[in-house]
């Protein structure tokens, strides 16, 4: 996203379906500023394929799990973290690391 997401809600909507980067950019534009729920309801349905989308994924859930006190989101979060961190061709990378320290804080 260019300039602090300037723009991002007329341009990004009409790409969604389009390129799957969109998608994962709009989320990151409602998850920094405070919009959660948009951000739920744009990657609930989500097939997750990419390690970065299910990094994404779970830090929605992370996060909706933390505002709400939902302990069914942090275990969904804390399976994608897991999922991503423990996988062969992510667990020597840093976001494969950083995925089960993720994992790891969230179980205590």
């Amino acid at each position: 996203m260019f300039r602090e997401g300037e723009n991002a809600l007329q341009v990004l909507p009409p790409l969604v379906d389009v390129i799957p980067e969109a998608r994962l950019n709009l989320v990151i534009y409602y998850l920094k500023n405070d919009q959660t729920n948009d951000a739920y309801n744009l990657i609930k349905d989500m097939e997750c394929v990419m390690p970065k989308e299910y990094i994404l994924k779970a830090v929605v859930h992370a996060v909706i799990g933390q505002q709400a006190e939902q302990k069914d989101h942090l275990r969904i979060a804390q399976n994608f973290f897991q999922m991503v961190g423990a996988s062969p061709s992510e667990c020597d990378t840093i976001p494969g690391r950083q995925c089960m320290a993720q994992c790891f804080f969230i179980l205590k």
